[in-house]
């Protein structure tokens, strides 16, 4: 086929390709209206050592990454439930936040997702200020120039909508529908065996049109 042939099948099939779309688009954004909204809040820890030489810095970042670990240990969630009463099973609970840490700002990025925007931004913030305290308690007897302090300065971010994303999903919906509209235009064109025109006959029989009546209208 070439690209005028191409042309014709999207001028003669443009239903498909808009009702396909149609229905892709409207399936996503129905999908995405049912879902549970699932709201997100963050905080950060800043790791800072005591003695900010090379060696006590190389060291802390080697920590980081252990520690953004350790924030998710059953003790911290634990002590979650118990506090917000949210009377949730740890393996739920820890499947709701993630924890990293970038080791070359050396900071710890916890992020909590829940259905409650309050409730997010009420563990993000107990979270952080649990393990803040352990930490001042495992450093508490370790000289000072040695120490390894954690800090949460801001206040955990405000509970945002991070689930469903109707609109990516809508537009997801239509790019799909699209293709899979085009698919099905050019599968029924493939299919249809019927002469419409000279190059029809000149296609299927193999021999040059010597002729053609045309339609008389009254």
């Amino acid at each position: 086929m070439q690209l005028r042939d191409y042309l014709a099948v999207i001028v003669k099939r443009w239903w498909a390709f808009l009702l396909v779309t149609a229905i892709a688009a409207g399936t996503a954004y129905g999908y995405s209206k049912v879902q549970q909204p699932i709201f997100r809040s963050s905080a950060k820890l800043y790791i800072m050592p005591a003695r900010p030489d090379y060696g006590n810095v190389m060291f802390t970042q080697t920590v980081v990454r252990q520690y953004s670990q350790l924030i998710l240990a059953d003790r911290f969630l634990s002590a979650l439930n118990d506090e917000l009463r949210l009377d949730l099973p740890l393996p739920v609970l820890r499947s709701r936040i993630s924890s990293s840490g970038t080791v070359d700002n050396m900071v710890i990025q916890i992020e909590v997702d829940d259905p409650s925007p309050g409730s997010a931004q009420n563990i993000a913030k107990l979270l952080a200020m649990k393990f803040v305290e352990d930490q001042e308690l495992r450093m508490r007897d370790i000289e000072k120039a040695n120490r390894i302090d954690v800090f949460m300065y801001d206040e955990p971010t405000p509970a945002f909508l991070s689930q469903p994303k109707t609109r990516t999903n809508v537009m997801a919906g239509a790019v799909l529908g699209f293709i899979l509209g085009g698919l099905i235009a050019f599968v029924l064109e493939y299919l249809d065996d019927t002469i419409k025109s000279s190059q029809d006959v000149e296609h299927y029989v193999a021999v040059p049109v010597v002729g053609s009546i045309p339609i008389i209208r009254s």
